[in-house]
């Protein structure tokens, strides 16, 4: 009973490519702003985001709930990891315990963070991912 082909056993990770493929599918979306660029994109400012806000009626909405998202998870690790290093150096008087709980402390917060963003500006409703390539693409047809 040690065949694959009498029994019909398939291991985990074949049993469905298509789910596979569509977990990994962002890595490949990802690689696709890159694909056939000889130069990488030219640094963009504020502006050019509210810009690109103003002039797409969908996705420039959505790329502005995302970055308000990233400055509040951002802003939770920061304060998360001050707190526990704080906490740390305190009561331990180790500096390496105190930048280990900064560590901790900050990957903890900063999902806590991007949850409680992603359910209070409704970013669960909408591909984020999908929003910063559009503005990646807007950008790119801009600046060539």
């Amino acid at each position: 009973m040690g065949g694959g082909e009498e029994t019909g056993y398939q291991p985990w990770w074949a049993i469905d490519k298509a789910a596979w493929r569509e977990r990994f599918s962002v890595f490949y979306r990802l690689a696709s702003i890159s694909e056939n660029r000889t130069q990488p994109l030219k640094p963009w400012t504020e502006q050019d985001v509210e810009d690109f806000i103003k002039s797409d009626p969908v996705h420039g909405p959505r790329l502005k709930l995302v970055r308000q998202g990233a400055q509040v998870a951002a802003a939770g690790a920061v304060v998360g990891g001050l707190t526990s290093a704080g906490v740390a150096m305190r009561y331990s008087k180790n500096s390496l315990g105190a930048f280990l709980a900064f560590a901790g402390g900050a990957a903890v917060s900063w999902a806590i963070a991007e949850e409680g963003a992603n359910l209070a500006l409704g970013l669960y409703k909408f591909d984020c991912l999908e929003s910063n390539l559009k503005f990646l693409d807007w950008w790119q047809a801009k600046t060539e």
